[in-house]
């Protein structure tokens, strides 16, 4: 970018600045808000991945989504500091199903113990979701391109 920045004149870190807005486009684009809920699909998978247990109680059925809630939650009382401040700066889960679907993080909510992350799948899942697999990856960036290797698999 240094290259660029002096061929062209500009600065470099304004031009970094440009392709960091370029870069994240998809967070730009509309999001879908779920409406006009039908009904719960009971999936009732859980995974339990050292000291944390990763559970899908069920998805949301909307008319134009679906929702997946992923459920983390640990034995909180033996957290050190050291815990404490590494989930503080936890990173990004992202959820991947198929390339047909596509699934928008909403955010996360938690405490001590326990942490809920929400994501919004579009177009919204068929009802029957057996031989489906909810693929869960962990990265260090939210533009999901730094994985850190982590996967949390459920098979339906």
């Amino acid at each position: 970018m240094k290259e660029w920045a002096q061929k062209y004149g500009l600065d470099d870190t304004y031009l970094a600045m440009i392709f960091s807005v370029v870069k994240s486009e998809k967070y730009y684009q509309s999001r879908v808000e779920p409406v006009g809920f039908r009904h719960y699909i009971p999936v009732l998978q859980s995974q339990e991945v050292g000291d944390r247990i990763y559970t899908i109680s069920y998805v949301r059925q909307y008319e134009n989504a679906s929702v997946v809630q992923l459920l983390i939650d640990w034995d909180y009382e033996e957290d050190s500091y050291q815990d404490i401040r590494q989930r503080l700066n936890r990173n990004y889960l992202g959820l991947f199903i198929d390339h047909h679907y596509k699934c928008q993080h909403e955010g996360a909510s938690g405490s001590d113990g326990h942490v809920s992350n929400r994501y919004v799948v579009t177009p919204p899942l068929p009802n029957d979701i057996q031989g489906f697999s909810f693929i869960f990856t962990e990265y260090k960036d939210v533009f999901e391109e730094k994985p850190t290797g982590f996967t949390v698999t459920m098979h339906c």
